[in-house]
Formats: C-alpha cells, sequence, structure tokens
C-alpha cells in the first residue's frame, strides 16, 4: 500500500513539474482562429436604410460582414441574404411581431473589439436606428462574434445603458 501512495505522489510532483509553455494538446474539433482585427475600420459609420438594402458585402472583414447581415435582417428579415445567413444570427432576429417596432433605418460605428478566452469577440458599437426592437439598435449596442465553420457570425447581442 505503501508503494502505491509512493507513485500516486511522485507522479502528481513529476506532473506538476511539467513545462507550462509546453503546446497544450486540443481535445474535440473545435480550432482557435486569430481575431481578425486589423481590416476593423473603426472611423466608417455603416448604415442602412428599408428601401436601399443590398445583398452581399463590400468590406475586407468578415466580421463587419456579419454585423451587417445582422443589421439588414433586423431591418428586414425576408431580405434576399437573410435565408442563407440564418445560421450565423440569433434566432431572434427572424421573430416577426408588430409589437417589435423594426427600424427602417439603422446605423453603428465599432468602437472597441474585446476578444474573449472562448474565441469569440466582443464587438462595442454606437448604434442609432429609428425603431425600438427590443432596445437593441440604439446606443451602446455589443455584438458577440463567433466563428463558425471558418466563418464568422453574430452569436448574440445586447445592449448596455449609456
Amino acid at each position: 500500500m505503501k508503494s502505491f501512495i509512493f507513485l500516486f505522489l511522485a507522479g502528481f510532483v513529476l506532473s506538476s513539474c511539467s513545462d507550462q509553455n509546453a503546446p497544450q494538446k486540443t481535445t474535440g474539433q473545435q480550432t482557435e482562429t486569430p481575431a481578425p482585427t486589423a481590416n476593423i475600420d473603426k472611423e466608417t459609420i455603416f448604415a442602412f436604410e428599408l428601401n436601399t438594402l443590398k445583398p452581399g458585402c463590400d468590406s475586407q472583414s468578415g466580421i463587419v460582414c456579419a454585423i451587417n447581415d445582422a443589421v439588414k435582417c433586423t431591418i428586414n428579415p425576408h431580405f434576399s441574404d437573410c435565408a442563407a445567413n440564418k445560421d450565423y444570427m440569433p434566432s431572434f432576429i427572424f421573430m416577426e411581431d408588430e409589437s417589435l417596432k423594426r427600424p427602417t433605418k439603422q446605423s453603428y460605428q465599432i468602437s472597441k473589439l474585446k476578444p474573449l478566452p472562448d474565441g469569440t469577440i466582443e464587438v462595442y458599437t454606437q448604434s442609432h436606428c429609428n425603431g425600438n426592437w427590443f432596445g437593441l439598435c440604439n446606443g451602446n449596442i455589443i455584438f458577440v462574434m463567433e466563428n463558425k465553420n471558418g466563418r464568422w457570425g453574430v452569436k448574440d447581442l445586447y445592449a448596455l445603458a449609456n
């Protein structure tokens, strides 16, 4: 019995002395994608209006394109790009009820990016709209971004009090 306890303690000591900088093995198939922050323009104001929505995205940033898609689908959940991008946005964006007071105009400007340890990124924006829509289109709106299948999408969004 004493030899078993000794072996256990020796194994514990050896494992606690391992090199902490050694590459760690990952389990599962999730791979971390570095946050593409270099091509995010914090000076640009992105603006959308119901009658002038255009399909596609002109930005070089997958994060900006994902936010743009979410805003377009907030304005019009039946817009042509929305069905193809539905898996990359929260399902509440597609809820339909007259009481939601969807905006017909919405704009945002990125103020900060905050990468999180789980691989997601919080994108802080200053947003303006002419509706209410859960209180998620006016003020300090944060888009939580995740990379799914090599593509950025909006995992969630929430508002911070001014």
